[in-house]
């Protein structure tokens, strides 16, 4: 990566979880795409430069861009944070151009009807992409101010495990 260059993260899902991601990673000297399905919620957000609705208070830094163009927020992005809820990773994904990057599974819970976990649901739309998932004894609130938190990230590939605690860590 040439010198001043920044790393790009994208997050998908600009609800609690995924704004809280987004700010950690950006807090990590990421530039940050943050993708909401719902245009209207993304231009908001973008113009208070806050989540209002489900973090209120909290300051989005300069390096994140909110988008509702997934292109825009998954462009040259190391990683993806997968930051909806498990119903909808399925349909998110299946709806999102795909990059390339691992994805970084951020939900929590079992999709109603197959009654898969969302990294099983991950491995069934991109077949053979690396992939991690994210989760913790936290709250969104927590993360987004910056409280002492911890979280766990796991994954079969440790390249990827090295490479995601350094871009959110």
């Amino acid at each position: 990566m040439a010198a001043g260059a920044r790393r790009r993260v994208a997050v998908l899902g600009a609800g609690a979880w995924g704004t809280a991601l987004a700010v950690q990673a950006a807090r990590s000297g990421n530039a940050v795409g943050l993708w909401a399905r719902d245009g209207a919620r993304a231009a908001a957000q973008a113009a208070a430069r806050q989540n209002e609705a489900y973090l209120p208070g909290v300051a989005l830094p300069a390096s994140i861009t909110v988008t509702a163009e997934a292109e825009a927020a998954l462009e040259g992005a190391l990683i993806v944070l997968v930051a909806v809820p498990a119903q909808f990773v399925g349909p998110a994904l299946a709806a999102l151009p795909d990059t390339g990057a691992p994805l970084i599974v951020c939900a929590k819970g079992v999709e109603r009807g197959t009654l898969r976990f969302p990294l099983e649901v991950v491995e069934a739309l991109r077949p053979g992409r690396a992939g991690a998932v994210l989760s913790g004894p936290n709250f969104a609130h927590e993360i987004a101010r910056g409280l002492p938190a911890a979280a766990v990230l796991a994954s079969h590939d440790p390249a990827l495990r090295r490479m995601a605690g350094d871009l959110l860590g």
